[in-house]
């Protein structure tokens, strides 16, 4: 508003600076006009000269300071003003008051060879533009100075009532941290009759929330992963100590002690190594290629490296010979060697030989891949949480399964990355569950 108010004031002073301007041009026309017409009724010898009322002249003769022609005997002998009127000023030049004039002073040479002074004069104490003009600035000052106050003082008073949500919502900020970003900032209206400061309000409280589950997710992360790495930690160190005591005297005992200790080391690396790629992933460092196959023999791939895996394993392809992908093939080969590495896993761990289906199909401009096993399924108290990290399917993290329970949070973070989408489910038959079905979504 301070700036307003100056931009205001400017505006007026240049807005009277221009009026005063064209005012006096006009003032500056009629002077020389005026001097015009006397110097034409001279050349055709005439001695009446009609001026406007407020205009006042005087025609000296060269040589001489008196007035041949006047209708003011008081307009005094001036100096030529050079093709433009000038103000003229003279202190206490009458009983009653200064001489302020704005006149016009020029020379002519007639056609019989006599040369004159024309003076045109006008008094600018009388002048109703001239004295219109001098009241301007007053009158504006009266008009424009308390019309900004009056605006200075509602403007403060609606800002402070609009800024006080804001400063309220500041200070609450201020006392969220880590330890308490469960609290929120004060939403005054409901949804439908939310103002500026309610969204704004209700905006930091959803960041407020996504922040608090991203920092429970980190914190739950942390303790799984301090988890994870203290058991092969722990057995190195066994096995380390075992080494210490025996190992000098039993070779039998020697060559278990390293062989635990090179599984455990695997065992972590592995970790370590999946905790980096999901982590590449998820930063946006590494990005997905772009880049046209077959689907088939991607899965025909895949069919292919899982029975080196499991001799026992059966693994059955249904794909179109014709259909393709363009995505990043690298990516999605990983991720179905996920998938798949887990049927074999846990068909296993049921005393149970892997019969594993691949089946693909174009469905529109989706891509849908559905991995099928025979193994033991999940349980619905288990499905959530498929997903997660270090999860295992039990409440006890153990590490009977194998694997650091990061092969389906990798899978899933990589089916994001592609752009699709990737669920978990059963095969059921009467209500009796016969194997796990793995679903992923991919744009074609």
């Amino acid at each position: 508003m301070l700036l307003l108010s100056a931009a205001v004031l400017s505006l007026s002073l240049v807005f009277t600076g221009l009026l005063r301007s064209f005012v006096r041009q006009e003032q500056s026309a009629d002077l020389i006009k005026a001097a015009e017409e006397i110097r034409a009724n001279m050349e055709k010898g005439s001695d009446g000269f009609f001026m406007p009322y407020y205009i006042t002249y005087a025609v000296w003769e060269w040589g001489t300071l008196d007035a041949v022609h006047t209708n003011d005997p008081f307009l005094p002998h001036l100096p030529l003003t050079d093709g433009n009127a000038k103000l003229y000023l003279q202190k206490d030049f009458f009983i009653d008051g200064d001489l302020n004039i704005l006149y016009y002073a020029t020379d002519c040479i007639l056609s019989d060879g006599k040369g004159y002074q024309i003076e045109t004069a006008m008094n600018m104490d009388s002048d109703t533009s001239s004295l219109l003009l001098k009241g301007v600035p007053s009158t504006l000052a009266r008009i424009v100075i308390p019309v900004l106050i009056l605006s200075f003082l509602v403007s403060l008073i609606i800002t402070r009532n609009t800024m006080r949500p804001v400063v309220r919502m500041t200070e609450r900020a201020r006392r969220i941290g880590s330890e308490n970003l469960g609290e929120t900032l004060p939403v005054r209206h409901k949804a439908q009759a939310m103002d500026e400061n309610d969204a704004l309000a209700a905006t930091f409280n959803d960041l407020f929330a996504r922040l608090k589950a991203d920092f429970d997710r980190e914190k739950a992360f942390t303790s799984d992963v301090s988890h994870e790495l203290r058991t092969p930690v722990a057995v190195i160190l066994g096995q380390a100590k075992l080494l210490l005591r025996w190992g000098k005297d039993d070779r039998a005992q020697t060559e278990k002690s390293l062989s635990m200790i090179i599984k455990e080391t695997h065992s972590m690396e592995s970790t370590i190594e999946n905790l980096l790629q999901m982590s590449r992933l998820e930063s946006g460092r590494q990005l997905p290629k772009s880049e046209q196959f077959s689907v088939a023999d991607l899965l025909s791939q895949i069919a292919e490296e899982t029975r080196s895996l499991a001799e026992e394993a059966s693994v059955s392809v249904d794909c179109p010979p014709e259909l393709v992908l363009r995505s990043d093939r690298e990516l999605l080969h990983q991720a179905l060697t996920v998938v798949t590495s887990n049927s074999v896993k846990f068909c296993r761990a049921a005393g149970r030989e892997p019969a594993i289906t691949l089946e693909a199909a174009g469905e529109g401009e989706r891509l849908v891949i559905r991995a099928g096993d025979n193994g033991p399924g999940f349980s619905p108290e288990v499905l959530p949480h498929v997903f997660e990290r270090f999860y295992r399917g039990d409440g006890a993290h153990n590490r009977k399964a194998g694997g650091s329970g990061l092969g389906l949070s990798i899978a899933q973070i990589i089916v994001t990355v592609l752009g699709g989408r990737i669920s978990a489910g059963n095969r059921e038959d009467g209500g009796e569950i016969q194997g796990a079905v793995m679903t992923m979504v991919l744009p074609l």
